[in-house]
């Protein structure tokens, strides 16, 4: 020990170590050359490899190895039990008894930038990267530079060898973010436990919450799936037993069955031959041409007679419809909107009328998101929410989840066992501070897919209007053999599916409803031709480089075919 200097006789220095002033270590080992910076703790038990340089103000804790090479910036605290307390259960001051060392890792050749935290039972990989101030909760992978809190993927060391992916590329990987959060859920389904709160509650109260903050609105009211909530919000909004609310036929069928199972019937409408969402000229046209006014000055449908109240725009694949336009013939023609939004968690749209952009499930009376696992934000399971302005839907939508209740046995109508899950909510909760740079990191996916693309294709890619911020649920191309295509890639190893084959208005289910094949031929068309592409938000540029040429190797294969076909048709002379 100097004057400057705290340094216990127990520790192991290596060659041509440099210590600065004002450092304390103790029991520990420092490798060969290594460099200790100002200010710096490095406890018992921990192991600092060759060649290292600790930058001033950092704590390393017992339980900590760190290899060759490894730089650490300034303020980076390491962390080595997960449940600290200061008393035991007896309600004395914990003793090193009372706990257990977790040990963490720092591989050869990694550099942790300044302020950053890391967790117990924590490995990071060989020359991987951890940018400033992250909180690393989770291993990070050789080679990976990572960032954020949690700390999360952003990309890998140009030139280095990413992680091998078993099955090729996957179409959705549902593991990745679960990981990189896994404290973090845990936590939820610790304190689930603890406080026997499984059912509504302050953590449902929560969530719903910060889901009206995230989605601009004033009310979220959290239900048990997306399907409910759409149900949920055509009844609070008034639709009665018998009435036509307008839809598109390209999509999941829960959008027709929330509107069948509110008693109403789905009329179709053709859809835009770009943004594949809801045209408003078909709209229009349809409003002028196939729908008259009653005695009653009621709007009327020509194919049955029956009074249309409601129009469910869907904002498929994360991109929102033509809202402006669609909300202008609402306004004339009396009718009420409910935004369809489950696949479109933080989707933007500019209005033109209003001057600003406007967030996916704020612009209609009522708005219905699903936060079914493979969504934007999802659930480890079922869940979904109502959005809206309106103080007396958002009150109705309550009662009607719970059984129609106002207060616990007071029954004001027969409602459903609608309620979202306090350990989902707790899920979701966890998550929703994550969604903003998720949705960024598939915008960032969706311009790589365009770069790697080129013009060079035969694909029609997905089309983004100016009016448009989309959040890429799914990347959907069309393609004139799709089925090829498709098969192509999966022989490859790389996941690709279709959303939706068969259009509502000719599946089985709704053969009463009198739709023929050619009724409407923009969305009979495009399901014939739509493919969807791998997409989420730890997709790597490796993996999309994977995808682009096994597509355009497919491309080419074809072509190839088409030249030999051509070049070995007999040839027609004349005598």
């Amino acid at each position: 020990m100097n004057l400057h200097n705290a340094i216990s006789e127990d520790v192991r220095l290596g060659q041509n170590v440099r210590l600065s002033k004002f450092i304390n270590l103790y029991g520990c080992e420092v490798g060969d050359e290594s460099k200790i910076g100002a200010f710096v703790e490095i406890q018992k038990n921990a192991i600092i490899g060759k060649r290292c340089k600790i930058s001033s103000h950092s704590f390393i804790c017992e339980g900590v190895v760190i290899e060759d090479n490894v730089f650490i910036g300034h303020g980076v605290m390491f962390i080595n039990d997960t449940y600290p307390r200061a008393t035991t259960t007896g309600g004395g001051l914990q003793s090193e008894a009372d706990w257990k060392v977790e040990r963490t890792f720092i591989r050869k050749g990694a550099s942790i930038g300044s302020g950053a935290t890391i967790l117990s039972n924590i490995t990071i990989g060989e020359n991987a990267i951890v940018g400033a101030g992250s909180v690393v909760t989770n291993d990070v992978p050789p080679n990976a530079i990572v960032a954020g809190n949690p700390a999360r993927v952003l990309r890998y060391i140009p030139g280095a060898e990413e992680p091998s992916t078993p099955n090729g590329v996957p179409f959705l990987d549902l593991v990745t973010p679960h990981l990189e959060l896994e404290r973090e859920l845990i936590e939820v389904f610790r304190k689930s436990l603890h406080t026997a709160a499984f059912v509504g509650g302050a953590v449902v109260e929560e969530f719903e919450r910060a889901f009206a903050d995230f989605s601009k609105v004033a009310h979220s009211i959290a239900v048990s799936s997306g399907t409910d909530a759409l149900r949920f919000a055509i009844m609070a909004c008034g639709v009665q037993s018998g009435d036509v609310v307008v839809t598109v036929p390209n999509t999941f069928i829960a959008t027709t069955e929330a509107i069948s199972q509110a008693h109403a019937i789905p009329e179709f409408i053709d859809i835009d031959e770009h943004t594949y969402n809801m045209s408003p000229v078909m709209l229009q046209r349809f409003l002028e041409k196939q729908c008259v006014r009653d005695k009653m000055g009621k709007l009327i449908t020509l194919r049955n007679g029956r009074p249309v109240t409601a129009i469910v725009p869907v904002h498929l694949y994360g991109q929102m419809a033509d809202m402006d336009a669609i909300l202008d013939l609402a306004d004339q023609y009396g009718l009420t909107v409910i935004e369809d939004a489950c696949q479109a968690h933080g989707a933007e749209y500019f209005s033109r009328k209003l001057n600003r952009w406007m967030k996916a499930g704020s612009m209609g009376r009522a708005a219905a998101f699903s936060f079914y696992p493979g969504k934007n934000l999802g659930a480890c399971g079922e869940g979904g929410a109502v959005t809206t302005n309106d103080p007396d839907l958002a009150k109705m939508v309550r009662i009607l989840r719970d059984h129609g209740q106002v207060k616990k046995y007071y029954h004001d109508m027969e409602g459903y066992n609608g309620r979202l899950d306090a350990i989902q909510a707790g899920i979701l909760y966890a998550k929703l501070p994550h969604l903003q740079t998720w949705n960024a990191l598939r915008r960032e996916r969706a311009a790589e897919y365009r770069q790697l693309f080129g013009t060079n294709t035969d694909l029609e890619l997905p089309f983004e209007p100016s009016w448009s911020r989309a959040v890429y649920h799914l990347f959907v191309v069309r393609s004139k053999d799709r089925e090829g295509l498709l098969n192509h890639l999966k022989e490859a190893g790389i996941g690709a599916a279709i959303h939706y084959p068969i259009p509502l208005h000719l599946q089985r289910a709704y053969t009463a409803l009198n739709y023929n094949i050619g009724d409407l031929p923009v969305a009979e068309a495009v399901s014939n031709e739509i493919l969807s592409l791998p997409m989420f938000p730890q997709l790597t540029t490796k993996q999309q480089l994977s995808v682009v040429e096994e597509t355009m190797a497919f491309a080419s294969s074809r072509k190839c075919a088409e030249v030999e076909e051509i070049s070995l048709t007999p040839v027609a002379t004349t005598m």
